[in-house]
């Protein structure tokens, strides 16, 4: 069970529904990590901020962006994490079978060009807190300066929204299937 509910709208002081208004018209709901997230309203909103520019502003294909994303879920074993996001992923085109070599822990193996560089480069810097000149070199001839900086953000993003899942145990909701094997 949760350890601490969302907070609605109304169970915010009037001068934080703001934050409350701002997250729900980024995202179009507000559950998960922003319920709980809303217990410190100013966080929330700062927390928010950058999720919105690393997911829906910076230049990376969304189909990438979700590779990453559910990579750091199943490095972090985040269950609410990598299930909705591997909903996101199928929506921006990542194939099934890159979802599951990604939940299995079997990626890179089996992923090519820009999937298998994402994978290699997160799963390096969430397991040995560093990453290699060659896998660094790699991500910025891709993607750049920018590009690499981006990618560094939405992992982090990501590994901070995971700790909060967790610290919380935010829970999936009832009827959603889990996709992570734990």
């Amino acid at each position: 069970m949760a350890r601490l509910p969302d907070l609605t709208r109304d169970q915010l002081k009037s001068e934080d529904q703001q934050y409350f208004d701002e997250i729900l018209g980024s995202r179009g709901s507000v559950r998960g990590p922003y319920g709980v997230l809303l217990h410190s309203p100013k966080l929330a909103a700062r927390v928010a901020n950058t999720g919105t520019y690393v997911r829906f502003e910076s230049e990376m294909p969304n189909s990438l962006k979700e590779v990453v994303i559910i990579t750091t879920a199943r490095e972090i074993k985040s269950q609410y994490e990598f299930t909705a996001h591997a909903r996101l992923a199928r929506e921006a085109n990542v194939s099934d079978a890159t979802i599951k070599a990604i939940a299995d822990g079997t990626a890179p193996q089996g992923l090519s060009g820009d999937e298998e560089l994402l994978v290699r480069f997160t799963q390096q810097l969430l397991r040995d807190h560093k990453v290699s000149d060659a896998n660094y070199n790699a991500v910025k001839d891709r993607f750049g300066v920018q590009g690499t900086v981006d990618v560094t953000g939405l992992i982090g993003h990501y590994l901070l929204v995971g700790q909060f899942l967790a610290v919380f145990d935010v829970e999936l909701a009832p009827g959603i299937a889990p996709e992570l094997p734990l």
